[in-house]
């Protein structure tokens, strides 16, 4: 009895193993998960004000830098499939300071080099400051408007 329950027990292991190796469902490793586009995220945002020299006054130019990555692991972003949105939102002037508009507009811009997988640029965007600086500025940056990531990042005159 002990034999015919061991050449049972050796049989059934070896038709499992066998079907195992048939339907390629054994223990395989799963597939990796297609990509179905570049992931193109937001990273940093940063400011910085330049003083160009000029004639009468110094030139003031505010300086936003945008870090864009693909965090694909194999899709190449193509040239000119990503768009990059910069808004200003809010604009604060110190108190009993005059109001000097400052209104730069929303900027858009094109990337029109391919980005690599695992990769990121900067881009930098420029705006000449007036005379009387605000005190601070917020802008909404996105990418590929309007169903793409958004951050909001502020500016603030005395931090630079």
């Amino acid at each position: 009895m002990g034999k015919l329950t061991g050449k049972a027990i050796v049989y059934s292991c070896a038709l499992i193993f066998l079907q195992c190796l048939v339907t390629g469902a054994g223990f395989s490793q799963s597939k990796a998960v297609e990509e179905k586009g570049p992931d193109i995220r937001l990273g940093g945002i940063s400011f910085q004000v330049r003083e160009l020299p000029s004639t009468p006054s110094p030139l003031k130019i505010l300086e936003i830098q945008v870090e864009i990555f693909n965090k694909s692991r194999q899709t190449t972003a193509p040239p000119n499939s990503i768009k990059l949105a910069l808004v200003p939102k809010e604009t604060k002037y110190p108190e009993g300071g005059s109001r000097t508009e400052f209104d730069p507009g929303q900027q858009e811009t094109t990337i029109s080099v391919p980005l690599p997988p695992d990769s990121g640029l900067i881009l930098t965007f420029g705006f000449s400051l007036p005379e009387k600086v605000p005190e601070s500025v917020t802008f909404e940056i996105q990418i590929n408007p309007p169903e793409g990531e958004k951050k909001m990042a502020t500016w603030e005159s005395g931090k630079n």
